[in-house]
């Protein structure tokens, strides 16, 4: 069993922070903005439109074999793309700095992250490689744990900064966003990279170099790349809809920003803790059931919330939303652990960038419909539904997760050969 005695802490929080870099765009564009223009007006049947800066993850798989394959060996061939992405990223959000969120700028602001998310789609990628090619399997839970606890954290700066606009300005919030962006790369710029793995030398000293078809062809790709689908669709399909919840339920800015961040510290805190232990105790499988089954449970309560005449105080909905995120989170960093797992090591941006581009595909498509269904239905009907959708991706894991990693296995033995 795992002990903390052979896990490199400094490095696993390196690369915690390093992916806040990626999460705090992905929660601001998905929930802040959503929240910021709703309140603007902006009708719940046009809310496709912001679920493009989504789109640009979907296509990381067109840019994979670059980043696997060119990088400077002196910096590092994961920190040569890592650098300049976050540097472009964080003139990106200064500029927004000057583009106030009214109707007038959705187009201009939508235009602008979908380019941006084009030059984080690389970034992704060359970060997604480093922490899979850097943890063993010892470190694998922690690591994946601390990884999506502070990406949770990335995320409720994203939110916190919806309270940030009201509190300061528009400006000032989006130029503090840059800067944290910048913070987010020290790692990269402080921490040498690890050896080159023994999978991706095996395969360099062949003559060979990653291959996207390859990847493609290998028999666990099906499930893994159906899965991330269904994750990603269902994951966001609830998850897109909760900030509106709130606005349409007359929450103020800052009472919302409360509420996100209790739940997901909280929760994700909580989980953070939790997992790794029910994973080395229990199991995936068992780990992952825990969390599925309290889905019904979370959509009964926005149903019970959604019906009743006047919202309950918030010594009531905090610890709520904090005890569901928690519970809901096990699934979501049970699954994780199993993603960084999966791929191989001898092509690790690659790998990883097939699964994220299924994963975001799910991400688009669930932004793009879930408005569509709350403004046809409403909220009682939606979280319901939600929860359905989520669980049907949770059950397809638990049922074929000793099939694919029975496949892995096997690709690992063939690729040490």
């Amino acid at each position: 069993m795992p002990t903390s005695s052979n896990k490199d802490f400094p490095k696993l929080i390196s690369l915690g922070v390093l992916h806040m870099a990626q999460y705090f765009p992905i929660t601001f564009t998905g929930i802040a903005l959503p929240f910021l223009f709703r309140q603007e007006g902006l009708p719940l049947e046009m809310f496709w439109l912001l679920a493009l800066p989504a789109l640009p993850r979907w296509l990381k798989w067109a840019i994979a074999l670059v980043v696997d394959n060119y990088g400077s060996e002196r910096i590092g061939r994961r920190r040569s793309w890592i650098i300049p992405c976050t540097v472009v990223a964080t003139g990106t959000y200064a500029l927004l700095a000057f583009i106030p969120p009214s109707l007038d700028n959705v187009l201009l602001i939508t235009g602008i992250l979908v380019a941006c998310g084009f030059v984080m789609a690389a970034q992704d990628i060359a970060v997604d490689a480093y922490a899979a090619e850097s943890m063993t399997d010892a470190e694998r839970p922690t690591g994946t744990s601390i990884i999506n606890f502070l990406a949770g954290l990335a995320g409720v700066l994203g939110i916190v900064a919806v309270t940030l606009v009201e509190r300061y300005s528009w400006t000032t919030t989006m130029l503090a966003a840059a800067a944290l962006l910048l913070f987010a790369a020290l790692p990269a710029l402080l921490r040498p990279e690890p050896p080159t793995p023994a999978a991706r030398q095996v395969r360099e000293a062949r003559g060979e170099r990653p291959s996207l078809i390859g990847a493609l062809k290998r028999r666990e790709s099906f499930y893994i790349l159906l899965f991330m689908f269904l994750f990603g669709f269902g994951h966001q399909f609830f998850l897109s809809m909760i900030g509106p919840f709130w606005a349409d339920h007359g929450v103020s800015i800052e009472t919302f920003g409360i509420i996100a961040a209790t739940g997901t510290i909280a929760g994700g805190m909580l989980a953070a803790v939790t997992t790794p232990r029910l994973v080395e105790r229990y199991g995936m499988r068992v780990s992952a059931t825990v969390g599925l089954l309290v889905l019904p449970f979370e959509a009964g309560v926005y149903m019970y919330f959604d019906q009743t005449q006047q919202l309950p105080g918030l010594i009531v909905i905090l610890p709520t939303v904090a005890l569901l995120s928690f519970s809901t989170a096990i699934f979501l960093y049970t699954a994780t652990i199993s993603r960084f797992r999966w791929v191989s090591k001898a092509q690790a941006g690659t790998d990883y960038s097939l699964q994220s581009s299924m994963w975001n595909l799910g991400l688009w498509a669930a932004g793009s419909l879930s408005g569509l269904v709350a403004g046809s239905f409403g909220y009682s009907v939606f979280f319901p539904v939600a929860a359905v959708v989520t669980l049907c991706g949770g059950l397809f894991y638990v049922i074929f997760w000793q099939r694919i990693e029975n496949l892995v296995r096997e690709r690992e033995i063939a690729e040490q050969q």
